[in-house]
């Protein structure tokens, strides 16, 4: 299978995908939901989510366990794990499997032996192809640098490369491309 993550707003890429996942948006198969949410606009996000259910949004991706907390508590049970929590080994897929999660993003951290391993493992486990991963998210705006860039997304500022990455599948396995964190 391959699978595109975007931006709210964004535009689907040309190409045959099996499933599209908009970043707390419509237009896809699936929503995620943010990496981070601040406290104070938790109550924000929780009124949104609930409004995207309401209007039949059943399949959903979470960058965190309170998104995964509050998504198992509104009865949905169709949720991928993005690589932000961190898929790394076979202790944490079992984890947050116990936990509700029914599909999971390996991490771009991940060595190509411990790649070919989660595509054996017998879990659900799809692997990024491209990415511009961040490399540092802040509150606080970071100082510009030549081989990088720098934007703001919800409140954060977000520091990639300009390029995106690509990542080792394994021969047969899921395919992702992440452009969700790519530069405007």
């Amino acid at each position: 299978m391959r699978r595109i993550k975007i931006r709210d707003g964004q535009r689907t890429p040309p190409g045959e995908w099996d499933e599209v996942i908009v970043a707390m948006g419509e237009g896809g198969d699936r929503v995620a939901t943010p990496v981070y949410t601040p406290e104070p606009e938790y109550n924000t996000l929780r009124n949104r989510v609930k409004a995207l259910i309401r209007k039949g949004f059943r399949k959903w991706e979470v960058g965190d366990l309170a998104a995964l907390r509050m998504l198992k508590s509104f009865g949905i049970d169709d949720i991928t794990a993005d690589w932000t929590l961190y898929a790394f080994n076979s202790s944490a897929l079992a984890a947050l499997s116990k936990l509700g999660v029914k599909r999971f993003v390996a991490s771009p951290e991940n060595s190509r032996e411990n790649l070919r391993y989660f595509a054996e493992s017998g879990y659900p486990v799809e692997f990024l192809s491209q990415q511009s991963t961040p490399l540092f998210i802040s509150r606080v705006k970071p100082a510009e640098q030549e081989d990088f860039a720098v934007f703001e997304r919800d409140g954060l500022y977000v520091t990639t490369r300009k390029t995106p990455r690509e990542f080792f599948v394994p021969s047969g396995a899921d395919e992702r491309v992440d452009l969700s964190w790519s530069p405007e």
